[in-house]
């Protein structure tokens, strides 16, 4: 089996994660949880291509961190004389977070991507929520055959009053049309397709339903996390729910759904199973929540893939 090109485009953070105990971790984030776990994983099997800016004030941060993998290339990533966008995560409890940013980045261009086209794998993940737009997506389908994976986070929260809320998207139909697999959470889903829920509790009966929906629109695969219950997987017209094993300590959830995304596709790349994937990332997952930051990535590389060459 011959290596697999995973290009990934986003915004990388300066986390600053307040515990619901007040302990304060600072890290990189957004992005480098796909980077850095993707390359744990994937090993030799994934090269991995960032696409996204980082600040003069992390730059060397980054660096130290990459130069760890010889996996991931570094010539996608573009310097920003502003600085990197300052995420402030005040979690109320494990699964619930007070979202606050102070941003400096800029969106990331088509021809920041054009040179990544033939790509394997194209992972959109929405850290800023402008990360891309809709008129870039559209020219990458156009003139890319890769397989195009996007993760919604944050293209459903917009700033209000330097706090993050959330807010429904209305062309979503037009963001769908223009990628292959999708992943959200179930309260970014319902914001998506542009019901927002009524209550904090989501009926699992109304997740379905939504799922099939987005299955109708030529969707290849529909992945749904549910914090410490599980994950559904939409596929083939049917929708099927994965419980969650690993719930008995959580440290932190910041970039779990990331790690979900990079064990899930490396998974998928080897095994060309969305079932088989899907149990093996809501394990990935599950086991991250009990460190804190870009540590959880390190021991990703546990949960070992059996690749045949």
């Amino acid at each position: 089996m011959r290596a697999v090109k995973v290009a990934i485009i986003g915004t990388i953070n300066l986390d600053i994660i307040v515990s619901k105990q007040g302990k304060r971790t600072e890290s990189l984030g957004g992005i480098l949880y796909n980077i850095l776990s993707l390359s744990e994983i994937g090993k030799d099997f994934v090269k991995v291509f960032p696409i996204t800016y980082i600040g003069s004030d992390t730059k060397e941060r980054l660096k130290k961190i990459l130069k760890r993998y010889p996996n991931i290339s570094v010539r996608g990533i573009y310097e920003n004389r502003r600085g990197t966008n300052i995420n402030l995560l005040e979690y109320i409890n494990d699964n619930k977070r007070r979202e606050t940013t102070t941003f400096f980045t800029e969106e990331i261009k088509y021809k920041m991507i054009e040179p990544f086209l033939s790509s394997d794998i194209l992972l959109f993940n929405f850290i800023a929520g402008y990360d891309v737009s809709l008129e870039t997506l559209k020219m990458v389908r156009r003139n890319s055959k890769s397989t195009i994976f996007l993760d919604v986070h944050s293209l459903v929260l917009k700033k209000k009053k330097g706090e993050r809320v959330f807010y429904p998207i209305k062309n979503w139909k037009d963001w769908v049309k223009n990628i292959d697999i999708i992943q959200m959470n179930t309260k970014e889903l319902l914001f998506f397709t542009g019901i927002p829920p009524r209550t904090e509790k989501i009926d699992r009966e109304i997740v379905k339903k939504t799922i099939k929906l987005l299955l109708t629109k030529s969707l290849n695969i529909v992945l749904v996390t549910s914090g410490e219950e599980g994950v559904y997987l939409g596929y083939r017209d049917d929708v099927y729910f994965f419980e969650q094993k690993y719930k008995s300590v959580v440290k932190d959830t910041t970039g779990c759904g990331d790690i979900f995304s990079s064990s899930f596709l490396v998974k998928y790349l080897v095994s060309k199973d969305p079932f088989i994937s899907c149990e093996y990332a809501n394990n990935v997952s599950g086991m991250s929540t009990r460190d804190t930051g870009i540590k959880k990535c390190s021991s990703t590389r546990f949960f070992k893939i059996n690749i045949k060459y």
